[in-house]
């Protein structure tokens, strides 16, 4: 694996971290080479970027979604993260793999790294926020204070950290001891937070009913005190296989896992990998990337086959295309309607990375009505869009020199004038970018665009940006694998910055940035909290 990253044991002693990170914070610099060079050079056309997409789609002009909520007859549809399947214990339930101590052992290696007048009043707390400090150049701080606020997640989190964080949830009644990730969008429909969680177990240290994912609301706007969940009962998976998209013959599928989530017109899309093995740490091989869809007829989730990106040869029923190893794991962000211009087209921005935590973050867009039609789908290639997958190029964490005895072979499989880089495909992507598991939103509060991500070292680093292609600001350290081992998977509240949070007083809570980080020791999720206000330009 990348640098940073050590074995299993050292982390479970608790000493892993502080060898990756070294010195807490002296470090973050140094590790952050790796991901600021890209940000400059990917991002030299920053502005107004040309479209080669239809005029059909979206615009600024389209009209605006009923502020009712939805009324009893549509209480099915406000439901679309409860599967109506019942408990495992029956025999229609998901099963636990019949090699779990193995597949369970494989998953710890790879995934553990070591190393109304209420928003009116808030819209106005952050325009006044913003006109009290005149405008100025902005001095990024290399670091930011970050704090835990609560578990979202587990029953018993006693181990090292967090052993004495408030337990904002005890999740028995939702059948989860541990889990992690805690993707959040805002169901646009509902109005409520959708939470998709990854590889969740009933019992402790990963035993009992197993799921693959599963999702979890909420519709706390204090979170100040922690973000709590609403009782839903027992939490069954709701994306489920799809064994008609893997390779035929030789396949296997371990797991599958969110990365990504967001609402279109009320529209439900996750984006999710179907991991073919966890293998050494902070490593794992797809199977494929895809968008599984909510079905308001069936109440299921179901896989749109058009998004299917294989990661490589001979993995999906779905043909290998050239880039699309970079584009295995997302970050959605959904281009703000004040920066449509009338009758313009309003994008969807896809960030990829490739599987596991060594890549680089490359970039697409589509038109917002378009996001299942991956023909439709541009990238940025440093300079401008283009619809030629393999020229897509890092954004942030550039990959110059894959690490290892054949990284160069790798380099040069990936070369899109290299038999149009179909050997990507067989070799895999580059590494050395060191971007892993991000988040993204459009933050009211900054006016800029915030991205969190992990990187080499293991620290949660966030950058902001006026335009998704860049250039991103240079690395803040906001929270490090030394004060918290075991650390991965920074998943933004869609809420913060937005004036829809409100703190204990019930006055706007517009300036924190909150969210969810999961731990590898307690196997659960912890909600954190940033105080974005030194980002802003100062007097």
């Amino acid at each position: 694996l990348g640098n940073g990253r050590l074995g299993a044991l050292a982390v479970t002693l608790g000493i892993g971290a502080a060898l990756a990170t070294g010195i807490a914070w002296a470090g973050t610099a140094q590790a952050e080479t790796s991901d600021s060079g890209a940000s400059a050079s990917s991002g030299s056309q920053a502005g107004p970027a040309r479209s080669t997409g239809s005029s059909s789609k979206r615009t600024s002009t389209k009209s605006a979604r009923p502020s009712t909520p939805p009324s009893a007859a549509s209480s099915r549809i406000a439901d679309v993260d409860l599967p109506s399947t019942p408990k495992p214990d029956t025999d229609t339930g998901p099963a636990v793999p019949a090699a779990t101590p193995a597949a369970w052992t494989a998953l710890a290696a790879a995934r553990r790294d070591i190393g109304g007048s209420r928003v009116q009043a808030s819209a106005a707390a952050i325009s006044s926020a913003a006109a009290a400090v005149p405008a100025a150049a902005v001095n990024i701080p290399n670091r930011l204070d970050s704090n835990p606020v609560g578990w979202v997640t587990g029953q018993n989190n006693s181990a090292y950290p967090g052993f004495n964080w408030q337990q904002t949830n005890n999740t028995a009644g939702f059948g989860i001891y541990g889990t992690d990730l805690g993707i959040m969008w805002e169901n646009g429909l509902t109005d409520k937070i959708q939470l998709a969680f990854g590889d969740t177990f009933g019992g402790p240290n990963m035993t009992g009913a197993w799921r693959s994912n599963v999702l979890l609301l909420s519709t706390d706007t204090n979170l100040t005190n922690g973000l709590s969940l609403l009782q839903t009962g027992y939490a069954n998976q709701f994306i489920p296989s799809a064994p008609g998209a893997l390779f035929p013959f030789i396949n296997s599928e371990t797991t599958i896992i969110p990365t990504s989530a967001i609402s279109i017109d009320d529209e439900q899309y996750v984006n999710y990998m179907s991991v073919k093995s966890w293998d050494t740490p902070g490593r794992w091989t797809n199977n494929y990337n895809a968008i599984s869809v909510y079905d308001q007829d069936t109440d299921k989730w179901v896989l749109a086959r058009s998004t299917i990106r294989s990661a490589g040869w001979f993995r999906s029923s779905t043909p290998f295309v050239p880039g699309s190893q970079n584009f295995q794991q997302a970050a959605y962000v959904l281009q703000p309607e004040s920066q449509v211009p009338d009758g313009g087209t309003q994008y969807l921005y896809a960030f990829g990375t490739p599987s596991g935590r060594a890549g680089s973050a490359y970039l697409s867009r589509v038109a917002a009505d378009d996001i299942t039609d991956l023909s439709k789908y541009e990238y940025w290639d440093g300079t401008a869009w283009t619809d030629k997958l393999a020229y897509a190029a890092p954004v942030i964490g550039d990959s110059t020199h894959s690490a290892g005895l054949i990284g160069p072979l790798i380099d040069w499989a990936n070369d899109p004038n290299v038999f149009g880089g179909m050997l990507g495909g067989l070799f895999g992507a580059k590494t050395g970018g060191n971007v892993s598991e991000m988040s993204v939103q459009y933050n009211e509060y900054l006016d800029k665009y915030v991205v969190l991500y992990g990187n080499g070292a293991n620290n949660v680093i966030l950058r902001t940006a006026d335009t998704p292609e860049g250039p991103w600001s240079d690395p803040v350290t906001i929270a490090t694998s030394l004060q918290y081992p075991g650390l991965y998977a920074p998943m933004i509240h869609p809420w913060s910055g937005t004036g829809k949070l409100t703190d204990s007083h019930d006055d706007p809570d517009v300036s924190t940035l909150y969210w969810n980080m999961s731990l590898w020791g307690n196997y659960n999720v912890v909600l954190m909290e940033t105080d974005l206000s030194p980002l802003l330009p100062s007097p």
